[in-house]
């Protein structure tokens, strides 16, 4: 909870986090989104609620597992967020994509004359950018991670540095305003911490009124069975009363009573409710009022609290250590940020080869193909849906994003091939499994092919090189 806090509070595309929940989503791929921690207890036993009555046509409490709308799902244009393919949510998370800068030419030269760099394999162009493009203009059907890049994961007949002007990446300088955190940032995460763990006040010593609001349990029956969907099964609910719909005068039942105290509800089923089963027919729902809910009660920092949340799960157990580490990260936070800030918009790039750009156009237009597949329609259906007009909008509304990533690849590049950094199959394993704790390396290689994982790699063995070596002004 604690990384989360800080995660929000200064986001970094390249921070570990990012990178670990990227790689694990090949394993899974999250497609419900987090409910409030009431419903999502209460979401295991099936139609608990089903007894509730509400004003409208639909129960407000009734949990309901549809498939979420579509459009729900939109992200920034180019790179959709939401129920993606895998290896988009690593490429997409991993790499950081959408930040990126307009900063240089486009150059029509698929190959450099001085490069030295060769390469094998089909390269992906891109069609006449004068016209309108339709997705027949894309070979999606022959599009993989690993197009364009040579057997060392570089860029086919391309030598980054005669397209990259370098700064000094040996000691690159990090302003004071940027790597110096302040006591308002670290105060606005300890009042998130804080307010995370805030309880509420249980009153025991007075009877319930109404427009309390109550933590109950109850079992309902009808001729002394009880029927699916009529228990809380002791996980508590929260209702307030003359707010909370029920059927009949179930909740009214349970005014003047205590908190302790078990009420036998009797009320009857509506005829038209929505269960024919029990349509018209009288119950019985023994009731707990477990207590009346008072004030929020926001806990302070010390010590002790400290040592309670914190201590097992993320090694500190004093408020000292605690801010120590809070300063710690938010700093180490915002220089990844800057870092990545740099290398994405403030570096010199004086064209880009046409294959690179075709390359993230296709990679683009091939999540959004792949995502239309799912949802059984077809592409311009889908893109349709998210806003654009047809691939020739999502192209003209993405060309920053896209311009942008082939830019920060261009110059991640330039800055291995002046250093000599290469990567080995036997490095990207060893790298995948010390940073992410992936085993089953054969598999990632089958899903990105061995030339993007050694790119992969080597980018952000990069990115170490530099965060290693910063000075701080």
């Amino acid at each position: 909870m604690l990384e989360e806090k800080l995660n929000d509070s200064k986001e970094s595309s390249l921070d570990e986090g990012t990178q670990i929940e990227a790689v694990e989503a090949v394993e899974s791929v999250e497609t419900v989104e987090s409910k409030d921690e009431s419903t999502s207890n209460l979401a295991e036993n099936k139609n608990v609620d089903d007894f509730v009555e509400s004003k409208s046509m639909d129960d407000p409490l009734e949990l309901k597992h549809e498939e979420e709308p579509l459009e729900d799902k939109q992200g920034m244009p180019g790179f959709a967020k939401g129920i993606i393919a895998v290896v988009i949510v690593i490429a997409v998370s991993v790499l950081g994509y959408g930040l990126g800068s307009g900063w240089f030419t486009r150059s029509d030269d698929t190959q450099d004359s001085g490069s030295n760099i060769a390469g094998d394999g089909p390269l992906l162009t891109g069609s006449d950018t004068g016209a309108a493009r339709t997705s027949s203009d894309f070979d999606l059907d022959n599009f993989n991670f690993s197009l364009n890049l040579d057997e060392n994961g570089f860029w086919q007949n391309v030598r980054a540095l005669d397209h990259v002007e370098l700064f000094d990446y040996h000691a690159l300088e990090i302003p004071a305003d940027i790597h110096q955190v302040s006591e308002a940032e670290i105060q606005d995460i300890i009042d998130s911490i804080l307010f995370d763990h805030m309880t509420t006040e249980r009153i025991m010593d007075r009877e319930v009124v109404n427009g309390d609001t109550l933590n109950i349990d109850f079992v309902g029956s009808v001729d002394g069975v009880e029927f699916d969907g009529g228990s809380t099964f002791g996980m508590g609910m929260e209702v307030t009363l003359g707010v909370t719909q029920f059927i009949d005068d179930f909740l009214d039942q349970l005014i003047g009573h205590m908190p302790g105290d078990v009420v036998y509800v009797e009320v009857t089923f509506p005829e038209e409710y929505h269960e024919p089963s029990l349509s018209g027919l009288d119950a019985l729902f023994v009731t707990t009022i477990n207590y009346i809910g008072g004030a929020d009660i926001v806990p302070e920092l010390t010590d002790e609290f400290v040592a309670a949340n914190f201590s097992a799960e993320l090694g500190f157990s004093t408020v000292d250590e605690m801010l120590d580490e809070l300063h710690t990260i938010l700093q180490d936070n915002a220089i990844q940020q800057f870092l990545h800030d740099y290398l994405s918009a403030y570096v010199t790039v004086n064209n880009i080869p046409e294959h690179i750009i075709s390359y993230f156009e296709h990679m683009m237009l091939n999540h959004f193909a792949e995502e239309a597949a799912q949802w059984g329609m077809d592409l311009d259906t889908l893109l349709d849906m998210y806003g654009f007009d047809g691939v020739e909008g999502l192209m003209a509304e993405s060309q920053e994003d896209i311009f942008g990533e082939a830019r920060l690849s261009l110059v991640l590049q330039a800055i291995a091939e002046d250093a000599g950094m290469t990567v080995t199959s036997e490095e990207v394993a060893e790298y995948l499994l010390e940073n992410f704790g992936i085993t089953d390396f054969d598999e990632f290689q089958e899903i990105y092919g061995l030339p993007w994982l050694k790119q992969f790699t080597r980018n952000q063995l990069v990115r170490e090189y530099i965060r290693e070596r910063i000075v701080l002004a």
